[in-house]
């Protein structure tokens, strides 16, 4: 499946909002996560996504089977992390891959 979108965001702490993106969905989903810097989140029918901390930002990649699939996926992304960075500012940029 090829990337559908990407995006770029800055938390306070990108390392610790990964682990508890992670820790929150391990129970729902069967999580890669080959380090403390990378993980891969599957999100059944909507496609999986590619977590990366760089420095002080977390790149995410979403693969979407499809348009529809693609924005809710992004939506539940971006609430999700503005909660856990309780941040209702964080900025989403998203891209098209």
């Amino acid at each position: 499946m090829q990337p559908a979108s990407r995006v770029t965001v800055v938390p306070t702490d990108p390392a610790k909002l990964l682990r508890t993106l992670c820790n929150h969905w391990r129970h729902k989903f069967e999580i890669e996560r080959p380090d403390d810097t990378h993980a891969r989140i599957p999100f059944g029918d909507l496609g999986p996504a590619d977590f990366a901390v760089e420095g002080d930002a977390l790149l995410i990649t979403l693969y979407a089977p499809d348009a529809e699939a693609r924005t809710r996926l992004q939506e539940v992304i971006a609430s999700h992390l503005r909660r856990f960075e309780r941040n209702e500012a964080l900025v989403f940029d998203w891209q098209a891959a």
